[in-house]
């Protein structure tokens, strides 16, 4: 630590300092009868002018305000972090060194990294996870993603270098050659499993469309490879749901390297979740058999539903609307401007009117009013071209008054009373970060059967005018988004989060409410998708509605997931705002019923749902090390390759890369002298002494 001094003053004021002390032990002591007898040692005298020199001197040089500086540097050792792979591909293929010896060799080296460096392991494969040792179990490898995820957690430090320890095999995300991460801090790759070609038989890839509709017919498409097993004969079989063989095909292996694409059709003969499985028969001489099974599963829906949106003029809603409805396979959207649309509207399930009614349709609004007495579900987003005054007389849900050409910018409150569906805390929370829609002005007024879902914030002002709001009378549906805008908040949500999932949810929310048809079960029980990989986590969402239809929770939910195999699972459901989740975990391969229960008000209610969970095999349909991903990622990033047997030598090339170095921290601590306590006490020593001294020869 080093230590300087700063003064308020020039230092040569520490010669007044002085000249005081000089002054007040001359006062007191220059003269020998002010104090002593002529018989008395002069030594004395001498001894107390030098401890009132002393005091006074050093009093008044506490009053020049004197700072002291010090300066304390710390050392942060460089922090090298540790990347072992823990895919299944090292367990079918770890190559001629054995797993055993490795790990022994692994815990030595980062033993020896200890005593000179900071150093973190994780394992990883599909994410990041806190190190041990490896059993190579995880289905999926992202080398991109685990390689971000170590700078979201270290990024801030002095990461020194970075040890990759892999085959180079990678089964999901982007190539790591090109992770702008990978080229800040020198990689020393461990390079991992065998490079050699095995002599496998394989379904390399299967594709085929996840959703089709009852009746329709489709295909699955087989990709085949083999290796080293020419002149041999496989039989390629796809086994319907039912066990029906509806193709089995000898394959005749032709070449060293062989491949070929076959195609099997089938049908959906009833609605739900199929398996179908596809099996290669076994060759003499295969090593690895994990690879010629696969399973591809198939949704079937019992029927399409028509999504019509009619407009006045052109519009980015129109296109934000189309991009969101699409994604679900169970629609079919169409949208065209009102003014040349001529079909039946009986044929749609939802219509969906933007800016109707306005003054440019005006030769449409017959058509818009027979569509708002339809028994059809309606849904109204309201424009800056919407004509209120029309829109006030074709339905009475919504009235506006005392609209103006001018808008309001608007944005959302959630109304938790809100009973129709329910939407997820993060995509609420991402929707109150969007921009404004534009609102037409007015003092709004609702039917007494509407439920709002959102109300109009004006600024940082909220209002009781609605922004989305619902209606469910007799089986009729009508809703209303009273603002135009919802683009903006499409692109804005991408700008902030690279998703579209919070817009996207709202609008298929909304849709799917007025498509749905009218739903009278007292408890629901459903998943957010049919079909869950094998490394996924199973959520359930269920809701519990009273006598009038309003959501609540207020009593235990649970609910029993029984497995093809029989095993079962007992969950109670988490509680949310009015409704009930669950995250199940990670449950093995299969098909599952659910069969969940709460007790309300003396009656049990009931429900199910279905759900499967597929195998992820990505893992063992390549399983030819790739180390020369390896070597490129650590010559580009200045570090250095090695095989296991080298791996030692680890320690000695990250001591000799420059790169890798200490980081000297000073932390400054600037106080003033007056507050040093120590300097009290001396004062009080020197004072307390000289007056002792006084006191004992008897002169004060």
């Amino acid at each position: 630590m080093n230590t300087t001094f700063i003064a308020a003053y020039p230092w040569w004021f520490i010669l007044f300092c002085i000249a005081l002390g000089v002054l007040f032990s001359y006062i007191l002591y220059g003269k020998k009868k002010f104090i002593f007898t002529e018989n008395e040692s002069k030594w004395w005298k001498y001894g107390l002018a030098t401890l009132r020199f002393l005091s006074t001197s050093l009093i008044a040089f506490l009053l020049l305000s004197l700072l002291i500086k010090s300066k304390h540097t710390e050392e942060e050792k460089p922090l090298i972090l540790l990347l072992q792979d823990n895919s299944s591909s090292l367990h079918i293929s770890f190559g001629n060194f054995s797993k055993e010896k490795y790990a022994t060799q692994l815990s030595a080296l980062q033993e020896k990294i200890k005593e000179k460096y900071d150093i973190i392991s994780y394992n990883f494969g599909n994410t990041l996870s806190n190190f041990k040792t490896p059993n190579y179990t995880e289905k999926e490898t992202d080398i991109s993603n685990a390689i971000d995820e170590l700078y979201m957690r270290h990024g801030t430090q002095n990461i020194g270098a970075i040890i990759l320890a892999s085959d180079g095999i990678f089964t999901k995300g982007n190539s790591p050659i090109y992770n702008k991460n990978a080229l800040t801090i020198p990689f020393y790759t461990i390079a991992l499993g065998d490079t050699s070609i095995k002599k496998d038989a394989l379904i390399k890839s299967i594709r085929y469309p996840e959703i089709v509709y009852l009746g329709d017919q489709f295909t699955i498409n087989i990709q085949i490879e083999a290796n080293h097993l020419q002149g041999q004969t496989t039989v390629l079989e796809v086994i319907a749901p039912d066990g029906h063989i509806i193709l089995s095909k000898p394959i005749e292996i032709t070449e060293d390297r062989f491949s070929i694409q076959s195609d099997a059709i089938a049908e959906a003969t009833k609605p739900g979740i199929l398996r179908y499985q596809i099996r290669l028969k076994t060759l003499t001489g295969e090593t690895i058999v994990e690879n010629n099974t696969d399973i591809a599963y198939i949704e079937v829906l019992d029927g399409r539903q028509k999504i019509l949106l009619l407009y006045d003029a052109p519009h980015p809603d129109v296109k934000a609307f189309k991009n969101a409805i699409e994604q679900n396979k169970n629609y079919q959207f169409e949208s065209a401007d009102i003014k040349n649309y001529n079909a039946n509207i009986a044929d749609a399930n939802l219509i969906i009117l933007h800016g109707l009614p306005s003054t440019d349709a005006i030769s449409k609004i017959n058509k818009i009013q027979e569509i708002a007495n339809s028994n059809l579900p309606v849904l109204w987003i309201l424009s800056a071209n919407t004509n209120v005054a029309q829109l006030n007389s074709i339905q009475k849900i919504v009235q506006i008054s005392g609209a103006s050409l001018n808008g309001n910018d608007v944005f959302p409150i959630y109304q938790n009373s809100f009973s129709k569906f329910t939407i997820n805390a993060p995509s609420l929370q991402t929707i109150n970060a969007l921009p404004p829609l534009l609102a037409p002005y007015g003092r709004y007024t609702l039917a007494s059967t509407a439920d709002v879902l959102f109300r109009q914030q004006i600024g940082t002002i909220p209002t009781d005018n609605p922004l989305i709001v619902f209606n469910d009378i007799n089986g009729k549906k009508t809703g209303f988004i009273c603002g135009e805008g919802i683009w903006r908040w499409r692109m804005n949500e991408y700008a902030q989060t690279n998703t579209f999932m919070a817009t996207d949810e709202l609008i298929n929310k909304c849709v799917q409410f007025l498509t749905v048809k009218g739903d009278k079960r007292r408890f629901r029980v459903h998943t957010p998708k049919s079909i869950y990989n094998a490394n996924e986590a199973i959520q359930l969402d269920a809701e519990l509605y009273n006598e009038s239809y309003v959501l609540v929770n207020d009593v235990d939910a649970t609910c029993v997931v029984k497995g093809d195999n029989q095993k079962e699972y007992t969950y109670t459901f988490d509680k949310t705002i009015n409704a009930y989740t669950l995250n199940a975990g990670i449950l093995p391969v299969g098909n599952y019923t659910v069969s969940a229960a709460a007790h309300y008000k003396g009656k049990k209610n009931t429900a199910a749902c279905q759900f499967s969970v597929r195998p992820i095999i990505a893992e063992s349909l390549n399983t030819q090390a790739n180390h020369g991903l390896l070597q490129d990622i650590a010559t580009q990033s200045g570090g250095k390759f090695y095989y296991p047997k080298d791996m030692q030598h680890i320690i000695d090339d990250i001591e000799k890369n420059d790169k890798v170095k200490s980081i000297l921290y000073d932390t400054f601590n600037t106080q003033p002298l007056i507050d040093k306590k120590i300097l009290f006490f001396i004062i009080l020593l020197l004072l307390i002494s000289e007056w002792f001294i006084r006191k004992y020869n008897g002169n004060i």
